[in-house]
């Protein structure tokens, strides 16, 4: 059984809050629209290493 879990950490006025997934796609999908939300330009390249 994979037990692997997926982070989206979101900085927002000076607090960071971390936001776990079960599934890379549900994890994906929030990170885009928490981008969306905050103004933030679209995904980094996946091959960015600081990204």
């Amino acid at each position: 059984m994979d037990r692997r879990q997926w982070a989206v950490l979101v900085a927002e006025n000076g607090t960071v809050t971390q936001h776990l997934f079960m599934a890379q796609e549900a994890a994906e999908e929030f990170a885009d629209g928490e981008r969306t939300r905050l103004g933030l330009p679209a995904r980094p390249p996946a091959a960015d290493p600081l990204a």
